[in-house]
């Protein structure tokens, strides 16, 4: 007997320790006044810095938000009715004015005459955990919508580079290319870095894709802004384009080529400004290949482009809507 007497203190204090550390609110609600006790992490839970001298039901159904109140209520009448666990989530309006989550749940108690006179239970605050539930799905769906446009971007690349290539390798090195370049840019994006998305940080990544080169592209930007995901990932093509083309029989093509790029942002759009200067003569009346078609369409919402073929060196002008 003289054992047990301490192993029980001992035990109480654990359970109060895990109580405290683990933020768990605990109480028990007298049925026939109202009235209820509780711990001080309970009262903490409602937004009290310090410990109420008394609570009751009714203050409890005052702290929860008016969309989820008659729920709570008839959840704990049905518990009551039914002898059943009473268990729900809801939103709080706490008494310095802060919505929050909580998560609770109690059971009933009955007297000697089976009458439930009593419930205890515990309360949670589940902010947190609902704050990222609500990120995840954001993710999520952000996700969804990026997948569904790139797939869409690689089908309309597949059918129009089919067209036009010569054979069968050429068209898998261009669409090879174009699907790496896709896959750059959204890496950029799964970062979900600011700076990351700025028309120069694109540019630049897109640059490792084309070894060599890097110090024959000047870049140049001021006051520059973060782009959406999608015009982050088209500009990445278009770019993309403007490389390849430029390596095959423009300004990169020879020893002397350069790429002069600036980048300005104004009045919540961005101008970009590609000049080729220094490689073979440009033939204005060239025909169209699908790196031009791309380079025109591709901004759709997101802006437009411009390419000018003049002789000295094929110019692209880029306008990004804020």
């Amino acid at each position: 007997m003289s054992d047990l007497q301490p192993f029980e203190k001992r035990s109480a204090d654990h359970l109060r320790l895990v109580l405290e550390s683990s933020q768990i609110g605990i109480w028990e609600l007298e049925l026939q006044s109202g009235q209820a006790v509780r711990n001080f992490t309970h009262d903490r839970i409602f937004g009290y810095d310090q410990p109420l001298a008394s609570w009751s039901y009714d203050r409890f159904l005052e702290h929860i938000v008016d969309d989820d109140r008659a729920r709570v209520d008839n959840l704990q009448r049905t518990a009551i009715e039914q002898d059943r666990e009473w268990s729900f989530e809801c939103q709080i309006l706490t008494a310095i004015g802060e919505k929050r989550w909580i998560r609770a749940a109690g059971r009933p108690l009955k007297d000697a005459g089976s009458k439930v006179v009593k419930l205890i239970g515990h309360v949670i605050d589940i902010t947190e955990s609902k704050q990222d539930e609500a990120r995840l799905r954001l993710m999520t769906g952000e996700l969804s919508h990026r997948v569904r446009n790139m797939l869409a971007m690689i089908k309309s690349m597949i059918s129009i580079s089919a067209r036009g290539a010569r054979d069968i390798p050429s068209f898998a090195q261009a669409l090879e290319g174009r699907v790496g370049a896709l896959a750059r840019t959204h890496q950029l994006l799964v970062e979900d870095a600011p700076a990351s998305m700025m028309p120069a940080a694109i540019l630049r990544t897109e640059l490792t894709a084309f070894s060599g080169i890097e110090d024959r592209v000047a870049i140049t930007a001021t006051d520059e802004t973060p782009l959406t995901p999608s015009a982050s990932q088209n500009l990445a093509l278009i770019y993309h384009e403007l490389l390849t083309n430029a390596m095959k029989h423009g300004a990169l093509s020879s020893q002397e080529g350069r790429v002069d790029v600036q980048i300005t942002g104004s009045d919540g759009t961005i101008d970009i400004d590609w000049k080729e200067r220094g490689g073979p003569p440009v033939q204005a009346d060239r025909p169209q290949g699908f790196g031009s078609v791309l380079i025109g369409r591709v901004l759709a919402a997101d802006g437009t482009t411009r390419q000018v073929f003049a002789p000295q060196g094929v110019e692209c002008h880029i306008t990004l809507n804020g």
